[in-house]
């Protein structure tokens, strides 16, 4: 599967690009295993043995969910193939507003991605003024249209380096950043790494072994 480290807890770090990280946490210590501070998109399991499983303490540490070991092979593809239905559904969810004015301000700047739209003009488009259009997108995403934007860049610029051989030159110049290294700057912002960084890293996680 496609996304999923195991590794060391002491290992954790900002910067990696699964999606799901396994914790190694059979350790006769539990209490001393904790989720790594990383990005909230990430999913966080921990590995347990099944003499020394606690559910109480596993889940109130901050898991998502936990795997036995020893392991069994349709557990993990069940357990993990929910992780990757959940976060199907947290990416649909992270750029999705059931607010219509939102939600066409949305579709507006995803249309115009290759450009940059002063926030004036777009509440002017979708019929309304920049704080009521500021308070709706904080109400919807926790910021404003603006950061909202700059997210939905770096996930597509995330999408295209994992599944295709274009240039970062291109694919800058296609979400609306004409220097590429102010491109490379927002996008280790909020991945962790440079581009070419990430790309090699995906490539390696998915060239079969």
């Amino acid at each position: 599967m496609r996304q999923v480290d195991v590794i060391d807890h002491r290992m954790l770090r900002p910067g990696r690009s699964a999606q799901i990280l396994i914790v190694d946490c059979r350790q006769p210590h539990q209490h001393e295993h904790q989720p790594a501070r990383l990005p909230p998109e990430l999913m966080q399991l921990a590995l347990v043995s099944e003499t020394c499983l606690h559910r109480s303490a596993i889940f109130g540490s901050g898991f998502l969910d936990y795997l036995l070991w020893p392991l069994i092979e349709q557990e993990v593809v069940s357990r993990l193939g929910a992780c990757v239905a959940q976060i199907e559904r947290r990416s649909a969810a992270l750029f999705f507003s059931a607010d219509p004015l939102v939600q066409k301000s949305c579709d507006l700047l995803v249309q115009r991605v290759d450009r940059q739209i002063p926030l004036s003009e777009l509440a002017r488009i979708v019929g309304t003024n920049r704080t009521t259009l500021v308070n709706r997108f904080e109400t919807s995403f926790g910021c404003g249209p603006m950061t909202w934007l700059r997210h939905y860049r770096m996930a597509e610029a995330a999408r295209r380096l994992r599944s295709g051989n274009e240039s970062v030159g291109k694919i800058a110049l296609t979400l609306g950043y004409e220097n590429s290294n102010n491109f490379s700057t927002a996008f280790k912002s909020v991945h962790g790494l440079p581009p070419l960084s990430y790309r090699k890293m995906a490539f390696r996680r998915e060239k079969p072994v």
